[in-house]
């Protein structure tokens, strides 16, 4: 089974597969355009858990691959292009990928780094190639659509003109979309950032 999804927040999409796998659907692949690939399991004594780390160079990786491995764990992609490990493991009691409060701390000091990251990239989208007469698309979808007289065309004529364009028209339509998710994910992991600091060093 091929379920397509696009997740933000890493946590909610770790919730999401441990939910799958509860219903008897293990995770056996993600691919980076939001495709997730599952099998059917009866085994659902077992656990997924995500991880971030982006910063990790060639033999830090290995390493990292191994420390995990040696613990049970398996990685469900082999690469990672973005930093996100995907880790599957029989549940025995030590279900968690970070142990002490440092690790955790650090955790959600990569994902608000990570979302930052995107954030930035995603406003300088939205300043390059939006101006303030672009933010009609947003009220009126036809208007990011540019080819003359598309909307009285008929039949194959319309159709071909409407797939051709869809594209573009997408990549007019979600720069403000894209800013406000990536700027939201960045507020929501630097509060979890706080909360984390506040919490495991009480």
């Amino acid at each position: 089974m091929i379920k397509f999804k696009i997740f933000f927040d890493i946590e909610k999409e770790e919730q999401w597969l441990n939910h799958m796998l509860s219903k008897g659907w293990v995770c056996t692949n993600i691919n980076s355009a939001g495709f997730y690939t599952f099998k059917n399991t009866t085994d659902l004594e077992q656990v997924i858990r995500i991880d971030y780390q982006q910063d990790l160079r060639r033999e830090d990786r290995t390493n990292y691959k191994q420390l995990y491995e040696d613990f049970g764990w398996q990685a469900l992609k082999e690469k990672s292009y973005d930093g996100t490990y995907y880790w599957l493991k029989r549940k025995d009691g030590n279900d968690e990928l970070f142990s002490d409060n440092d690790s955790q701390i650090a955790k959600y000091k990569r994902l608000m780094i990570h979302s930052s990251n995107w954030a930035i990239l995603s406003f300088i989208w939205l300043m390059i190639f939006y101006t303030n007469d672009k933010f009609v698309y947003l009220f009126n979808i036809k208007d990011a659509y540019f080819t003359p007289g598309l909307w009285d065309e008929e039949g194959f004529a319309f159709l071909f003109s409407f797939l051709f364009e869809t594209p573009f028209a997408i990549m007019r339509i979600i720069p403000p979309w894209l800013f406000s998710a990536t700027f939201s994910m960045y507020v929501v992991m630097y509060f979890r950032y706080r909360k984390s600091i506040q919490q495991f060093i009480q």
